[in-house]
């Protein structure tokens, strides 16, 4: 079997029926007290986020830009270390005990992008944190309170914004 073959094999094209699909059940399975902020992990949080936030009825979404992978001379991609290339306002109201920021992306393979975004938040504005994907990894340091599938490490998934 060529290498094509088996990358193909291994990649997973998600449409837009089964992102709502999955935001549908996250949504309807959210059972903590409804967040102040939602904070997208751009790139591949900021579409899920959007619809949770429209779910759920929360009008303050922010997003944070965190990268773990750097581009190489070949244009390929390796991980790296982790750099926030897009702060949340420094601006934005402290939260006190009771209230609850919800963080979301698209997908919690290694874990480590939510943990350095929790733990950034949690200095920034402070409260209870929550957090949701569509799809987890079973390697994952970070598992996410909420998540919609889990799916085999090896699975490449495509979202449909992803694709051109």
């Amino acid at each position: 079997m060529s290498w094509i073959k088996i990358w193909k094999s291994k990649k997973r094209n998600y449409g837009w029926r089964h992102v709502n699909k999955a935001c549908e059940y996250l949504s309807h399975n959210y059972n903590h007290p409804l967040p102040t902020k939602i904070i997208a992990l751009a790139r591949g949080g900021l579409v899920p986020a959007t619809i949770m936030a429209n779910r759920l009825g929360v009008r303050h979404v922010y997003s944070l830009g965190v990268s773990s992978y750097e581009k190489q001379a070949d244009g390929k991609e390796t991980p790296g270390a982790y750099e926030m290339y897009q702060r949340i306002p420094t601006n934005i109201k402290k939260h006190g005990p009771d209230d609850f920021v919800l963080i979301v992306d698209d997908i919690s393979d290694k874990g480590g992008t939510f943990e350095y975004a929790e733990q950034y938040i949690k200095q920034i504005i402070g409260g209870n944190i929550v957090t949701m994907s569509l799809v987890i990894k079973p390697e994952t340091k970070h598992k996410p309170t909420y998540f919609y599938e889990e799916v085999d490490q090896d699975k490449w998934i495509v979202f449909p914004w992803e694709r051109s």
